[in-house]
């Protein structure tokens, strides 16, 4: 991940939670082990999110950017790209080792430009790098930001070619706080049409960061994001559940 979407996804490090604040709504996991991010829900509107949902953006957002809509007889959110970064994200209350399953569906519009599909999802984390304190441990500065806290993020891509397929980028040993990236799915012939995957967010967790304390990582929130400066490539987000 670089320029304007990395600046979104990791735009702050949080050092804990301010003392006597509002409490945040977040999403927890059902007692089936079991946390339905995004149906979308009856009445799920993007124009007014529900309180545990939070949207971070460069610039202006036009409404067409994300729509509920059905996509060839499935009820989904259209994501479009447009010229500035932006990202929406749910905040959740995981642990990653008790639901480490990430699932989704998903229909790409194939872009014009090479390089990776400029919609990816976005998993955050907090909790398992040793140099991070405790969330309460010290009071807490928003700095501007309305992603929840996290120490770690992941961005789940469609790359350019098939081939890509189960390839995990590492963030560049130069900027440890950068985002890795793994490509779920790729390549043009693969476009339009909807794909059911699963991946393992303690596998590619572990991989990322093996010195990490996965027994202390928390998910924190997970949510789509889509790059700015690309010509527009909509993307269709449906079913994304989180499990054990």
């Amino acid at each position: 991940m670089s320029g304007p979407l990395k600046t979104v996804v990791l735009s702050v490090v949080m050092l804990g939670w301010l003392s006597g604040c509002a409490v945040v709504p977040q999403a927890s996991v059902a007692p089936e082990g079991l946390l339905q991010v995004l149906g979308p829900f009856p009445g799920f509107s993007p124009v007014e999110l529900p309180g545990d949902w939070a949207i971070e953006k460069n610039g202006e957002l036009d409404v067409s950017q994300l729509q509920i809509m059905d996509m060839q007889g499935v009820p989904s959110l259209k994501v479009t790209n447009g010229a500035d970064s932006f990202v929406i994200v749910r905040r959740t209350q995981a642990m990653m080792l008790a639901t480490p399953f990430l699932s989704w569906s998903w229909n790409i519009e194939p872009p014009s430009a090479s390089g990776y599909h400029p919609v990816r999802l976005v998993v955050g984390f907090y909790g398992g790098d040793p140099e991070s304190p405790s969330r309460g441990s010290e009071p807490l500065r928003w700095l501007g930001s309305s992603l929840p806290p996290h120490d770690r993020a992941l961005s789940l891509t469609w790359g350019e070619s098939a081939l890509q397929r189960g390839t995990l980028s590492p963030p560049p040993e130069s900027d440890s706080r950068a985002a890795p990236r793994y490509s779920v799915r790729g390549g043009r012939e693969n476009a339009g049409s909807w794909w059911l995957e699963t991946v393992d967010l303690y596998d590619l967790y572990h991989r990322s960061w093996p010195k990490d304390d996965a027994g202390k990582t928390q998910i924190v929130f997970i949510g789509v994001a889509a790059a700015g400066e690309r010509p527009p490539a909509p993307a269709y987000i449906s079913g994304i559940v989180l499990s054990r």
